[in-house]
């Protein structure tokens, strides 16, 4: 029996969600809601999906078992809230909303109704980030004492000077809400519970809406660890995502210098004996087509875990308890640059 699957966006909801859920064995895709554009239309024909502008139409006449939302954050949380309040499991967008409060309503309701419910924090899904995990679980480096985070790159809106909810604090963007919230969910991925956060925002002049594009942040653990984060969304010169894991006498290196985020990292050990390249056990599926976003290639086992609640009650991650916990660190952030200013 086909999981029914509803889709709530044109943009990412169409070329990130539509091709991961459509691959999946026993998912029907079987509707889209998003901007009446002449893309979205071929796209229905080429599918056989049935197309809508209004998302309430849409969830009440196709009557999905899921829905897969990817929308302003803003609009987020009353689209999660109608599908759960009418029994339909949610496939949310980070961030979960644009508040702790809203995004503990939708949580609770979540559970209240018994509903599957999961976001894409996307970087776990990388085979060198799960081997990551695995070198740190072992002890093969000992305790580690220090991260550092160091993520650059030009931002598309940024690059192509658009003026979007990206750069608009109050719609769920800036550079916190919209890719920090990834570092938030990988931080305690690899090393438990964040305690302390000290942060700094900086915005380019790029930012049209005057959301940050610079975060300088300090971090401590529960476990004892300490860390340094760094993002600049604004830089044209250098595209960078590196994560450094500090043990005694051993340092644990995850890099990529390739600007689509999810490819071509490499998993590094340095030691007293010299450096060596660790490969993961599994690699990505290879069978995507080069014009697809690459995403996709990590969206899909987060999809497959959500589709495999929705079939037979067995609860995965990452899912809305973890995103109301992004959703409060960002707060915890954002108040932490408040004090810094003041």
């Amino acid at each position: 029996m086909n999981t029914k699957v509803a889709i709530v966006g044109s943009g990412f909801g169409m070329y990130g969600l539509l091709p991961a859920f459509s691959r999946i064995k026993g998912c029907k895709v079987v509707s889209i809601c998003g901007k009446n554009s002449e893309r979205m239309l071929n796209y229905c024909k080429k599918l056989g999906l049935n197309r809508y502008t209004d998302w309430r139409e849409m969830l009440q006449k196709e009557k999905p078992d899921a829905v897969t939302i990817a929308v302003i954050p803003s609009h987020q949380y009353e689209i999660a809230k109608f599908a759960l309040e009418n029994g339909i499991a949610v496939f949310a967008e980070k961030p979960l909303t644009t508040s702790f409060a809203t995004s503990l309503e939708i949580n609770k309701l979540a559970k209240e109704k018994e509903l599957p419910n999961m976001m894409d924090f996307i970087f776990p899904e990388i085979p060198e980030w799960q081997a990551t995990k695995k070198v740190i679980q072992s002890g093969l480096v000992g305790k580690i004492h220090k991260i550092n985070v160091d993520w650059t790159f030009l931002s598309y809106d940024l690059m192509n000077h658009i003026k979007s909810w990206k750069t608009d604090v109050k719609q769920g963007g800036g550079a916190l809400s919209f890719y920090f919230s990834h570092v938030f969910y990988y931080l305690e991925y690899f090393l438990g519970r964040i305690k302390n956060i000290e942060c700094n925002f900086s915005s380019s002049e790029k930012s049209l809406n005057k959301g940050e594009t610079g975060i300088d942040m300090t971090i401590s653990f529960e476990n004892g660890c300490v860390g340094n984060a760094h993002m600049d969304i604004s830089n044209a010169d250098q595209q960078k995502h590196k994560v450094e894991f500090h043990a005694e006498g051993k340092t644990i290196i995850l890099q990529n210098f390739n600007s689509n985020f999810v490819d071509n990292f490499e998993l590094i050990l340095n030691t007293s004996k010299g450096i060596e390249k660790i490969k993961p056990d599994m690699l990505l599926d290879s069978s995507y087509d080069e014009s697809e976003d690459p995403r996709v290639k990590v969206i899909k086992p987060i999809a497959e875990r959500f589709l495999n609640w929705c079939n037979t009650g067995v609860e995965a991650k990452p899912n809305f308890e973890d995103g109301l916990r992004v959703q409060e660190l960002i707060e915890m952030a954002r108040a932490s640059n408040s004090k810094s200013i003041t």
